[in-house]
């Protein structure tokens, strides 16, 4: 009858030690597993709100619209487009127009389809902010919604009519096409460029004595009502 041998302390040892190994190596492989699967859905997070961001920037650049907008002390703003460094309280660049287009079905809302917005850099964070009225006469904080974090720099570039770049614009007119360039923590500046309805020309404004036909708030025509009833009847 044969005797049963069992394990030396070596051969035990060295199982012990080659489980050891194991156990760490799969526990390394599953820490980078997770830790590329959260730097991937990170990197997919930041891509999404890009996407938001331009998206809205396109949305609004795209319907900007010769608005006069007025302040609270009654003021009219000199130009259509507000924009320069710190304005709207930005810690960089600030821009703030008024766009066409904020969709009032058969007019079932106490407000225009007209919609004032900007963007601003508040603690790091690009807003988007807006006010239902687009005149400031009621003296209401404007409602504003974060879009991105991380914000190390916001810059805004206006083309003209002589296709140049400029960094301020103060025309009583439209731009070209507006150049966003919004730079991210960690990331290279990205810059978007984005066409407007503008022509870059600044208009002579129409003496009041004229009859052009205009547009108000609410999109009606302002055209004498003399001249409406003449043009029916003809």
């Amino acid at each position: 009858m044969m005797r049963q041998r069992g394990f030396t302390l070596l051969e035990v040892m060295v199982a012990l030690g080659i489980l050891a190994f194991v156990v760490m190596a799969t526990h390394q492989i599953l820490d980078s597993t997770i830790k590329a699967k959260e730097a991937s859905e990170e990197t997919i997070a930041e891509l999404e709100a890009l996407q938001t961001t331009f998206r809205l920037m396109d949305q609004d650049f795209s319907q900007m619209t010769k608005r006069e907008v007025r302040n609270e002390s009654g003021d009219i703003n000199p130009s259509y487009v507000l924009h320069g460094r710190f304005e709207l309280q930005s810690q960089f660049d600030g821009i703030a127009f008024v766009r066409d287009g904020w969709t009032n079905p058969i007019s079932l809302l106490a407000r225009s389809e007209l919609q004032a917005v900007g963007y601003r850099v508040i603690e790091d964070k690009l807003e988007r902010i807006y006010r239902v009225h687009v005149d400031e006469l009621d003296g209401a904080e404007p409602r504003s919604q974060v879009v991105i974090e991380n914000v190390e720099d916001l810059k805004f570039e206006f083309l003209d009519d002589k296709q140049k770049w400029q960094e301020e614009w103060n025309k009583k007119a439209l731009p070209l096409a507006v150049a966003v360039t919004l730079q991210l923590e960690g990331v290279a500046p990205i810059r978007r460029l984005f066409l407007t309805p503008g022509d870059g020309k600044e208009h002579q404004a129409p003496s009041s004595s004229s009859t052009g036909t205009g547009r108000d708030e609410q999109g009606n025509d302002d055209k004498p009502q003399d001249d409406q009833d003449r043009g029916s009847r003809g």
